[in-house]
Formats: C-alpha cells, sequence, structure tokens
C-alpha cells in the first residue's frame, strides 16, 4: 500500500470519528437529563382551563317523593231498595246535586194502596184495644184479652211502617251533597233489590293517595304538611289525614291520603300527582344539574380542583330538587366545584382555574367573556349562563 492510500483512509476515518462524536454528544446529555426535558415539554404543553366556585354544604329539608292519584273523599254506589220500573230520572250524569234531590222516581203501583189498607187496620185495631181496656176497668175483659188487642195494634202500626217504608223507596234521593259520577239506570229499566240507580261521589275536600315504601312509612305524620303538584302542573297544599297500618301484601307498600280543598270542583277524581312530604333534614350542596357527571365506571358524582390545581372526582347523592338546582351529599363539606369545563377534563390533570364568585342564591357570577384559550375551551368566549342552559 503506498503512502497517499493509507493518507486517504486515515483521513477518512478521522472524519466518520469527529461526526459520530457530535451525535454521541447529544445523546448522552439528553440520557443524563431526562427530568428536564420531560418538564421542558410539559411546560410547552398548553393546559385546559376550568371555572370554579366555592361550594358550601348547609342544611335543607329532605321530601319523600311519591307519585299518586287524585280520590274522591266519598264515593258511594247508590242502589234501588224495592223492586219497581224507573217512570223517572231526577239528575243527569255529572250533575251536582243537593242532599235530598230526586235522582230517579220508581213506579207506586199498588204500595199506595197498601198504605191505605194499613192505616184503616190500624184504625181498627185501636178502637178494639181501647174497647177492650174500658172493658177490663169494669171486669167485663181479662187483662189477657187486654194484651191480646194490643199486640194485634202494634202488629197493625209495623204493617204500617213497611208499607209507607216501600212507598217511600220508590222515590231514590242524594244522601248527600256530591256530584251524579255514573247513572246506569234509565227510564223503563226495571230493578230488582239491590241493583245500581247511580254513583255519587264527593270531591270537595278531595284526596291524594299514594303507596309508600316500608322504609319510609315511618317518617310520615299525621297532621303533617304536604305539597300536591297535579298532572296539569298547579300546586296544591295540603295535610296528611291517613296512613295504613297494614300494608300492601302484594307491593309491601302503605296507603297514604293527603286531603286538598277542591271548592270550585276543578279537580277531578283520577288525575295524576306527585306528593312532596317533609321527612327530616339533611345537610347537602345545592348546584346547577349541569355541573353533574359520571366518571368512567358509570358513577354520578361532580369534579373538583384540589390544591395545586389537580382535577379530582367526587361521587355524590342524588337527594331531590328540581329542573334548576338539585340538592347532592356524600360531598366535603367545603370544596372547589368545577362549574365550566367538568367534562373536558380528567381526574389526575393539572389545570389552569378562573375561580368564580356566587350571588346570594349561591348562582356563579360569570365574568365578562373572553377570548378562547389555545386548548380549544368554546365556552371561555361565552357566558356562563349560556354554559349551564346548554
Amino acid at each position: 500500500m503506498n503512502a497517499s492510500r493509507l493518507i486517504a483512509i486515515l483521513l477518512v476515518l478521522g472524519t466518520v470519528i469527529w461526526i459520530g462524536s457530535a451525535y454521541l454528544g447529544e445523546d448522552s446529555a439528553e440520557a443524563a437529563n431526562p427530568s428536564e426535558q420531560h418538564a421542558t415539554e410539559e411546560t410547552a404543553k398548553p393546559r385546559a382551563s376550568v371555572r370554579t366556585i366555592t361550594s358550601k354544604a348547609v342544611d335543607h329539608v329532605d321530601y319523600l317523593r311519591i307519585s299518586g292519584r287524585t280520590e274522591a273523599v266519598i264515593s258511594v254506589d247508590i242502589r234501588a231498595e224495592t223492586e219497581a220500573r224507573v217512570i223517572e230520572i231526577g239528575a243527569t250524569k255529572g250533575q251536582a246535586v243537593k242532599k235530598g234531590d230526586l235522582i230517579a222516581k220508581l213506579a207506586v203501583d199498588d204500595r199506595l194502596a197498601r198504605v191505605e189498607k194499613a192505616r184503616a187496620l190500624v184504625a181498627q185495631r185501636e178502637l178494639e184495644h181501647s174497647a177492650a181496656k174500658s172493658l177490663a176497668e169494669k171486669n167485663y175483659r181479662s187483662k189477657t184479652g187486654v194484651a191480646q188487642t194490643l199486640a194485634l195494634l202494634e202488629e197493625a202500626k209495623a204493617d204500617l211502617t213497611i208499607a209507607r217504608t216501600e212507598l217511600n223507596n220508590t222515590e231514590i234521593r242524594a244522601p248527600f251533597d256530591g256530584i251524579v259520577e255514573t247513572r246506569p239506570a234509565e227510564v223503563g229499566d226495571l230493578l230488582s233489590i239491590g241493583d245500581a240507580v247511580a254513583t255519587l261521589i264527593q270531591t270537595d275536600p278531595m284526596l291524594v293517595v299514594a303507596q309508600v315504601p316500608e322504609h319510609s312509612i315511618g317518617a310520615i305524620e299525621l297532621g303533617q304538611l304536604a305539597s300536591v303538584t297535579l298532572y296539569d302542573g298547579t300546586r296544591h297544599d295540603g295535610i296528611v289525614r291517613y296512613t295504613a297500618r297494614v300494608s300492601d301484601n302484594n307491593t309491601r307498600t302503605f296507603r297514604v291520603e293527603v286531603e286538598i280543598d277542591n271548592r270550585d270542583q276543578h279537580i277531578p277524581d283520577g288525575m295524576t300527582a306527585e306528593l312532596q312530604i317533609p321527612v327530616g333534614t339533611k345537610r347537602a350542596h345545592q348546584v346547577l344539574p349541569s355541573v353533574l357527571t359520571l366518571n368512567d365506571a358509570g358513577e354520578l358524582g361532580v369534579r373538583a380542583v384540589t390544591d395545586g390545581n389537580k382535577v379530582v372526582f367526587l361521587p355524590a347523592e342524588l337527594q331531590g330538587g328540581s329542573r334548576d338546582r338539585v340538592w347532592i351529599g356524600g360531598l366535603p363539606q367545603e370544596f372547589e366545584l368545577i362549574v365550566v369545563g367538568h367534562d373536558w377534563v380528567k381526574e389526575g390533570a393539572i389545570v389552569d382555574v378562573v375561580h368564580l364568585e356566587t350571588d346570594e342564591n349561591g348562582l356563579p357570577i360569570a365574568p365578562a367573556p373572553a377570548a378562547a384559550s389555545a386548548t380549544g375551551n368554546a365556552d371561555t368566549a361565552t357566558t356562563l349562563s349560556e354554559r349551564t342552559a346548554q
């Protein structure tokens, strides 16, 4: 090998070694400071932004909410007490009647004649008994004879009473003020004893009836106030007037009756209703329904931030409320609740926090709209009221 070729080979090897040392130096530097590089990347990565309020638990009235239905306080089937044909109708279906008003009239037939016959027999027995007493006073009649005439007189009077009752039973009248709900009897119908003539209901006051589970019946007391919301949206105040002491064998629930005012007769029998009965107090947080969320395990709860702006998930127990506000329990006495952005962050994430003040009702006060952040949280350009409305 000549000298020039050897020199060329050495120059090539030197160049390769020089270039390789530069790459090896960078790799060793990266290997020597991995945490510093990771920290740099984390610092460069933008963080999500959320808005929070300080939520504090307070005492609130706990309500038992159950579905029920309205029911007339009195519902009576009026039946025929004698056998006869209907000759007149005194009240139509749906008509309001007073006590004593005629509902239906039956044919008298020979009942009036029976009354007259019984009355004449009573007059005869009275004369016989009077004559027997006069003779007994003169010792012309025994006391036994007097007693016999008295017995015949009493028997005649009883027959007269029966005849009059049979006559009176031909006029079927309302036993109380109410409304004729049904009236199956029509003119020309031949009624027997016990046949239905009409159903009369009394709807003032109106009852709201519900079946209460066995674990809640002990919290309900007679005379306590209750709130009733009917299917048409109207609300009424009522009083618990009855709680069953024996459960339904099929459902293991107890009947509860709440009495509400119905003087205007606007509440019908059988309307769906929701009962709210106070059963004590609980300590809970009142929040907007929009802050509730589910974790990966399907648990209901809320997301909050702890020290260091770290996101945590807090399981919650729903304790009732309305469409506008709900009560949730099983949470700390006080914590930072995420009200905007909770759907876009996960547990363990570090976030930027914008703390919101609350008004006298505990509602968040939204700050002035700001430009959207680099994270793409579009709600930072909207008001909080718009977000919660969604």
